[in-house]
């Protein structure tokens, strides 16, 4: 994740995101670099790399709680982020894959 940071493919991602963040997400503004993180996150998941995702969606959960004015209070995004990685949508469930694996 570190290496998709220092190149562009972070914002070509985030740049793809951006219909699907605005309908997610409305209270944040387009150019905060929360917006980076949670894109980061959702791909993280959607890839299985829930390993990779813990740390993205705690980084981005810190940067949300930085511009909330309530800060006993979460804010709409803040749920709705924390739905999104509860469901944890994959493409690849990596962990499955492992699990079934190591059965046979």
């Amino acid at each position: 994740m570190q290496i998709a940071s220092n190149t562009s493919l972070i914002k070509k991602i985030t740049k793809l995101l951006r219909p699907i963040m605005r309908f997610l997400f409305p209270d944040i503004k387009e150019t905060e670099k929360v917006h980076e993180e949670i894109s980061m996150n959702i791909v993280a998941n959607i890839m299985g790399l829930g390993n990779a995702a813990t740390p993205l969606g705690l980084k981005a959960m810190n940067s949300m709680q930085k511009v909330n004015d309530k800060k006993d209070t979460l804010t709409n995004s803040m749920m709705m982020f924390i739905v999104i990685n509860t469901a944890s949508l994959q493409i690849i469930p990596t962990t499955v894959i492992a699990i079934r694996t190591s059965l046979r």
